[in-house]
């Protein structure tokens, strides 16, 4: 019995080591990639273009540049960079944007580096290279027309931050909006942690993981109007995360307050009318 008991405990050890080391060992952790698509956005009666950017070390990022749905003699009003959420990839994350290309707006969805059809694996701090490939395309392509509006969701928001602090960046863009972000990634695995048996590993696997690239100092760095949007009733993420990076951001700044589930409510009218209201009110100033 003493020697059942003790493998017993060896096993359970070794499992908790295993965690531990999951979770702890890098940055993938807090991304979840998905390959095969559900829909493009044809399906969605929307013209599009696959774009494929190559990365400096030779991986395929793939993306989608969905045209504004204009009249003739119409120009767009602006062009969206959209950034989504980290799991599956942006034939699900679609239906969060459908929206705009109606209202006048161009849009370009990028897949990071192991989802949809780009190449490698998604960590840190790889993604952000992947998000900076994509920034740059928009500017030497010429294909944004209008304002450059960087509209990132969830991990999307964390990481467009992080890229859009940087200096060299700080004229690539108009403004930002910034859904259901997080104030650093640790606090975001404490909270997601705090919600099943996993707690109990919170001691041992928090101070293990990295505190680096913390969106909450980089919205400051951001000089360009930043909308922040978040649910009071984010289940993820919460509110408070979303506030406290609104005060860390510098003037001029927004904040949109919503219900609903996390980086829920896409055909909300509130949302939709707060992120256009947002759009002609600050991000057009950046071009005057």
């Amino acid at each position: 019995m003493a020697l059942l008991f003790s493998l017993r405990r060896q096993a359970l050890s070794g499992a908790l080591l295993l965690i531990t080391v999951l979770l702890a060992g890098c940055s993938s952790i807090y991304f979840l990639p998905m390959t095969p698509w559900v829909q493009n956005p044809e399906r969605q009666e929307l013209a599009y273009e696959d774009v494929i950017l190559i990365h400096p070390d030779g991986l395929r990022i793939h993306g989608w540049w969905v045209p504004a749905v204009l009249d003739t003699k119409e120009q767009a009003k602006g062009t969206v960079f959209f950034l989504h959420g980290n799991a599956q990839n942006i034939s699900t994350h679609l239906m969060a944007v459908t929206w705009l290309p109606p209202q006048g707006y161009n849009l370009f969805l990028l897949d990071y580096r192991g989802f949809g059809l780009s190449e490698g694996k998604a960590k840190l701090p790889g993604v952000f290279e992947d998000i900076q490939l994509g920034l740059d395309w928009l500017t030497r392509a010429e294909r944004a027309q209008g304002p450059l509006i960087v509209y990132g969701q969830s991990i999307g928001a964390a990481t467009s931050a992080h890229v859009l602090a940087q200096a060299k960046n700080q004229d690539k863009f108009q403004c930002a909006v910034l859904e259901a972000g997080f104030t650093r990634y640790r606090d975001a695995a404490s909270h997601i942690m705090g919600q099943s048996w996993v707690r109990v590993l919170k001691p041992i696997v928090l101070p293990m993981l990295a505190n680096q690239w913390a969106p909450l100092d980089a919205v400051a760095d951001i000089q360009p109007p930043v909308l922040i949007v978040h649910s009071e009733n984010d289940e993820i993420i919460p509110y408070e995360q979303g506030l406290a990076l609104y005060e860390a951001a510098q003037a001029p700044k927004a904040l949109l307050t919503l219900d609903g589930p996390h980086i829920g409510g896409n055909f909300s009218e509130v949302k939709q009318q707060g992120l256009l209201q947002f759009f002609q009110q600050q991000c057009h100033e950046g071009l005057r």
